[in-house]
């Protein structure tokens, strides 16, 4: 059985049941390490021996990649350490973060901060990408105020822009590959009910999109795009997975095949998912 390690940094952001109902079943045994556990003082990053892991899943959190917390600095030897033995991350927010810190590159603040569905700008490279090239429509829930550069050798899957406090627009990086790894600065695992467990239990990290947005209208705004979205979202998210999981040689492309066609079957004909 494959082992695949989900690294948490906050209790509100899980893997969500469409990517942990997928991961299963093809047999993954899915671990958890939690660094919230050991707030406030991150202290302990309790990672199995990467000779013992497949796949590596590092997902977001309310921390910057470049907080001197003990368990961060642990966790970016540790991806430095994976990508360099071959063993494949799926870096989702501050997991991409902290993935491009171990790989040479930086993160700064935006000085602004997204929380709701925005616009991905898919290079050339993005659209030819065997992962990436499953995106069909380039709308994705997003939840971070910093960025990252590009480290040495990555690849631009995608681009946005950010509106800053002052009422500028940023243009910042917003996906990456390096070799078998990638980074989002989005959350392709997030599901429509996930998102209501965001909306209650990180419902101020709306007031930090700055004084231009009222929070409780943002949040409201987001639960009903995002429940109208949600069902082709999930679904070319599962593609995406599948197609990492295949191009990583960690499932075979048969299956990846088998299940990309039940998937279009059941958006053609809604009534066989019933």
């Amino acid at each position: 059985m494959s082992r695949a390690l989900v690294i948490r940094h906050s209790a509100a952001e899980t893997l969500g049941g469409n990517f942990t109902a997928l991961l299963e079943a093809r047999g993954f045994q899915l671990e958890a390490l939690n660094v919230f556990e050991s707030a406030p003082d991150y202290d302990r990053f309790p990672a199995p021996e990467l000779a013992q892991v497949s796949l590596i899943i590092a997902l977001g959190g309310p921390l910057s990649a470049n907080d001197a917390f003990p368990a961060l600095r642990q966790e970016q030897a540790y991806l430095q350490a994976a990508v360099a033995r071959g063993t494949p991350v799926f870096a989702v927010c501050l997991g991409a973060q902290l993935l491009a810190v171990a790989l040479g590159g930086q993160v700064e603040p935006t000085g602004g901060y997204q929380f709701g569905l925005r616009r991905l700008s898919v290079t050339a490279a993005g659209d030819a990408d065997p992962v990436f090239g499953q995106i069909s429509v380039p709308l994705v829930p997003t939840l971070h105020g910093d960025c990252f550069s590009l480290p040495n050798g990555a690849v631009k899957l995608a681009e946005g822009y950010i509106l800053r406090r002052d009422g500028s627009y940023r243009k910042i990086n917003m996906a990456y590959r390096f070799g078998d790894s990638y980074g989002f600065q989005f959350e392709p695992q997030l599901t429509l009910s996930e998102l209501q467990v965001w909306n209650r239990d990180l419902f101020d990290d709306y007031k930090l999109m700055g004084e231009r947005f009222d929070p409780q209208e943002e949040a409201s705004r987001h639960r009903r795009e995002f429940a109208k979205y949600a069902p082709h979202y999930e679904a070319q998210m599962r593609d995406l997975l599948l197609a990492f999981l295949n191009n990583a040689g960690l499932i075979a492309a048969t299956e990846t095949a088998t299940a990309t066609a039940t998937e279009s079957d059941k958006r053609l004909n809604p009534e066989a998912a019933q």
